[in-house]
């Protein structure tokens, strides 16, 4: 997504300042450049071969593969290259239906993109073979046709951009600038489809686009937790912070946190300079983490921001690739700094130096703590709120069983509070939606969003009910179930038609059943929702003009 931080009204001098730091230089990890080749043949055969890398890339693949079932083909047995690591390598090739072709309707006949991959070879087994695996430097050069008279399936003209020819798209690893990863993708074709295949003079300097960037650290696992929180920290106060639209996930397995991801267009309201387009931020671990010593580099998480892509307007240049990774980096170690990460605690692996890493300088945003001290004084104003309501005790009780378990599932909250499930439900995605609670994991666990948060909950509800028991929030949760309990026989054995409506749904026979939306795990946000696409209409709704009914309360 991308961002005019004009329109936005939250800006830079409103939250916080900035000084100069000092942090070990984040690595840049993946990235991805594109090129096209003007390189249609003026003087060539028109219709099957226009002289372009993408021809001669269709026919090497028609001469040595020719069947699909056959790929993936090695192209180059053994590749060699300056930049590799100690190693033996080799290319191979694939092809992929590509969104565009010729002809219209049942004569639609989709042209295919060609993908040459670096891979390495393996030890021996027994049988004396080697398999080719995934080596840690990646490379994958996708080559894709240009021409005018291709169309989409849809029969819409296919867009060119930069003319007619070939373009290429180039990702890999380990690449500290753009015209590596551009030799790294000559150096391949050229392997492939002989030292003529790539023209300097026919490459379109403006054409020349980053798609992908990453930086990253890799730090010791005894920070996990403290990074997790900070960058928590940074999605609540983003969302906080102005109108922003916040990517959020996170996945808790086995010893806690795998993963926490947050992607956002609006970091400068933290202070990072603004940019055009969107930057996420992830701590991730390799799979089966758990199960390497501490000794091993991959037991221990990464700190990672990436930039891939805008929503509207052009790709940044090649010539912008420093702003970017300074920008990227600065997120990285800013992040690091938060969350107490030293240079002690970074662990080199075989791409990263760790805490031998150079010193890099660069400006940190200030001002995170009186954000978050401002932040949390608006959560406390929710927590109160919601404790003191005074027609229902049922979020009380809630935030009081998460305070005292320190997080808990909705089998506990059900339980302790004596609620319907579906009525702790909705409360507690309320409660999520203000961010005052966080939900994860799979069985979900509710968790108040911080520590700072969890104590200033549990000093509030100590205040709003000085003298309130364990007895009495048992006593609450019986008379609930005692209530629902005489509720549900009462509808049970209902015969007349002329009864009154008792409980939180109609059983009338008579009339239309309605229900609650809390039993239905639904909002008010759901049904406008549902009349815009016109799938209610008035006569689906009802609005409740008397007192709510004892289960409710």
């Amino acid at each position: 997504m991308s961002v005019d931080v004009t329109d936005d009204p939250v800006q830079f001098d409103d939250v916080t300042g900035s000084e100069s730091d000092t942090f070990p230089k984040p690595r840049a990890h993946g990235a991805a450049v594109m090129n096209h080749l003007a390189d249609v043949n003026d003087a060539a055969a028109q219709g099957s071969d226009r002289g372009t890398l993408y021809d001669r890339s269709l026919a090497y693949w028609c001469e040595r593969v020719g069947d699909r079932d056959l790929e993936p083909h090695v192209a180059v047995e053994d590749f060699e290259a300056d930049w590799l690591p100690v190693g033996d390598y080799a290319l191979v090739l694939t092809s992929s239906r590509w969104k565009a072709g010729t002809g219209r309707g049942n004569d639609y006949r989709a042209y295919y993109e060609q993908h040459l991959k670096l891979r390495e070879w393996g030890p021996e087994d027994d049988d004396g073979e080697r398999e080719l695996r995934k080596p840690a430097l990646a490379l994958h050069v996708e080559i894709m046709p240009q021409f005018r008279d291709m169309v989409y399936k849809s029969g819409d003209p296919l867009e060119c951009p930069y003319g007619e020819g070939t373009r290429l798209l180039a990702w890999t690893t380990w690449a500290e600038d753009p015209f590596e990863i551009e030799r790294r993708m000559y150096d391949a074709l050229r392997a492939v489809y002989g030292a003529d295949a790539i023209g300097l003079e026919d490459r379109v300097d403006d054409a020349r686009r980053v798609p992908k960037a990453e930086a990253h650290i890799r730090f010791a696992i005894g920070k996990k937790n403290a990074a997790i929180e900070t960058l928590e920290q940074s999605k609540q106060l983003i969302d906080w912070g102005g109108e922003s639209e916040i990517d959020a996930h996170q996945r808790r397995q086995q010893e806690g946190w795998l993963e926490a991801l947050v992607e956002s267009d609006r970091w400068h309201l933290l202070g990072f300079d603004p940019q055009r387009y969107s930057t996420e931020v992830k701590i991730y671990q390799a799979n089966q983490w758990h199960k390497k010593p501490k000794t091993d580099p991959f037991h221990h998480p990464k700190l990672e921001a990436s930039y891939s892509g805008v929503d509207r307007g052009e790709l940044p240049h090649v010539s912008d690739w420093d702003d970017i990774l300074e920008h990227l980096r600065t997120v990285v170690a800013t992040h690091a700094r938060w969350a107490g990460i030293e240079r002690s605690d970074l662990v080199a692996d075989d791409f990263f130096d760790g805490p031998e890493s150079a010193p890099w300088d660069f400006e940190r945003p200030t001002g995170r703590r009186d954000m978050l001290r401002k932040r949390y004084e608006d959560l406390a104003t929710d927590i109160y709120r919601e404790a003191l309501k005074e027609s229902t005790t049922a979020v009380y009780d809630i935030l009081r069983v998460i305070a005292e378990h320190d997080g808990a599932n909705y089998d506990t909250l059900v339980e302790r509070t004596g609620l319907a499930r579906s009525t702790v439900r909705y409360h507690v995605r309320r409660l999520a939606q203000e961010g005052v609670v966080s939900r994860e994991g799979n069985p979900v666990m509710v968790f108040f969003v911080s520590r700072v948060v969890l104590e200033r909950a549990r000093e509030i509800l100590r205040e709003v009910r000085p003298e309130d028991t364990p007895e009495d929030l048992d006593e609450r949760a019986d008379d609930r179930r005692e209530r629902r309990e005489e509720q549900q026989e009462d509808e049970d054995g209902q015969t007349d038609m002329d009864d009154e409506e008792s409980g939180e749904s109609t059983t009338d026979g008579s009339e239309i059943g309605f229900e609650y939306l809390e039993r239905l795990s639904a909002s008010i946000h759901d049904l406008a929702s549902l009349r815009d696409r016109e799938r209610i209409d008035d006569r689906d709704v009802r609005v409740r003009v008397d007192e709510l009914p004892p289960p409710l309360q």
